[in-house]
């Protein structure tokens, strides 16, 4: 059995947020030749279950990897397999620096996207990932259970999985961020760039490769049986931690750095169907 982990932006999603119907009937064939499928993204579950549900992949055989590995889920059970979290200290701690420096920082409670400051980024990450969100004085008393801005919170509110800083100013903004956070995170805070513009803070074992590995020790498959596909600084743990890492023709020159194959076509050209002929079928 073999196992596919594929990111979605960039990789599996075309550049108009689409599985073209090539990959689609390569994915079928593999999940009928008894192989898994397992997408593998930065994105909150809500919003891969979208995408899951639109292409009927709710069902054995699937599984999603969201937050960058914070959470796996199995679309057979519909149940969570892992969930790594984070101290709402250290959530808070990010989002007050964030703050500091002019950039928007969100973090996650079930299907909301939650953050102290209503900004234009918020707005435009909430409609690309079609998430509704909730603005709350201090997120320490919000997922203490006390209230926010609009009243009391009638759910249990458990610990985040991870934050989000994205900049309006120029890559290098995040760049120095990241650099200056790290003095206080490192060797607490796993951080990675989702995009030059999105830097992500999460639990140490919350990457994509930790979430490979994790997969394999799960159904006893050794690691050649993985295969990994991504463009992204994100992606490189999981191409690395693969037997076999791919990167898009499309990919970052980071990805591109540590991959055993490139392909030949982009995320536009069903670069996946590429994958499965050639590494999984």
């Amino acid at each position: 059995m073999k196992l596919l982990f594929t990111d979605l932006d960039g990789t599996l999603l075309d550049d108009e947020k689409n599985i073209s119907q090539a990959d689609m009937a390569s994915i079928q064939a593999m999940i009928g030749a008894g192989h898994k499928f397992v997408m593998t993204t930065g994105r909150p579950l809500t919003s891969v279950k979208h995408i899951a549900e639109k292409y009927g992949f709710l069902k054995p055989g699937y599984f999603l990897v969201s937050f960058n590995g914070g959470l796996i889920y199995d679309c057979g059970t519909e149940q969570p397999i892992l969930t790594r979290r984070i101290a709402v200290d250290q959530v808070k701690f990010i989002m007050d620096e964030a703050h500091k420096r002019g950039m928007h920082a969100h973090t996650y409670a079930g299907d909301l996207v939650v953050s102290e400051y209503e900004t234009e980024q918020l707005k435009t990450y909430c409609r690309l990932m079609k998430m509704d969100y909730v603005v709350v004085d201090d997120i320490r008393n919000y997922y203490g259970g006390v209230n926010c801005n609009d009243g009391p919170i009638n759910v249990v509110v458990k610990p985040p999985i991870k934050v989000n800083v994205i900049t309006p100013f120029e890559h290098s903004s995040l760049v120095d961020f990241r650099a200056e956070m790290r003095t206080i995170t490192a060797g607490k805070l796993f951080d990675v760039f989702s995009k030059p513009e999105m830097l992500e803070f999460s639990h140490m074992l919350s990457n994509k490769g930790a979430a490979v590995r994790y997969m394999a020790d799960f159904y006893h498959e050794p690691i050649e049986n993985t295969i990994a596909v991504g463009d992204e600084e994100n992606d490189c743990p999981m191409i690395e931690a693969a037997g076999v890492g791919v990167a898009m023709a499309n990919a970052s020159p980071a990805a591109k750095a540590v991959a055993n194959y490139v392909t030949e076509h982009d995320n536009n050209h069903s670069g996946i169907t590429e994958v499965i002929e050639k590494f999984v079928l």
